[in-house]
């Protein structure tokens, strides 16, 4: 199956509240976590919430990550979709989860792009709901 991208949702659960609101932080952690993918950094944006939490969206040549908080759960919801075969969305994944100190990870892998034929497109979904425990640093 010949996809343009792979799309990978994630749920990080169990994550350090004072790095899901230090936007310096989570800006660093993801910029940090598209090198692991391979990936080449066009531009972010970061913005950080009142009382707390923090969204952003680093653009690279290859599509973008993106991550919203919510430190009063310990929780962060992630994408990483990258195109072309010389990058690894799964890295940044793997980077993000231990960098937030996450206890638990959720992942949805989806293959995006695919011809259906007719100069259409549809998507795949090629992992569905890979929860894994992490190890506690």
């Amino acid at each position: 199956m010949k996809a343009l991208g792979t799309h990978i949702v994630c749920e990080l659960s169990g994550c350090n509240p004072a790095t899901l609101t230090d936007v310096d932080a989570v800006r660093a952690m993801m910029e940090a976590a598209a090198r692991a993918a391979n990936a080449t950094i066009v531009t972010s944006a970061f913005h950080r919430f009142q009382p707390q939490g923090v969204s952003g969206v680093v653009v690279i040549e290859e599509s973008h990550l993106s991550i919203h908080t919510w430190p009063e759960t310990g929780y962060a919801a992630m994408d990483f979709y990258t195109c072309g075969d010389h990058t690894d969305p799964w890295a940044a994944c793997e980077y993000a989860a231990e960098a937030m100190g996450a206890t638990q990870m959720l992942t949805t892998e989806v293959k995006r792009g695919i011809e259906a034929g007719a100069g259409r497109f549809t998507h795949v979904v090629t992992a569905d709901h890979d929860t894994r425990e992490l190890a506690i640093a």
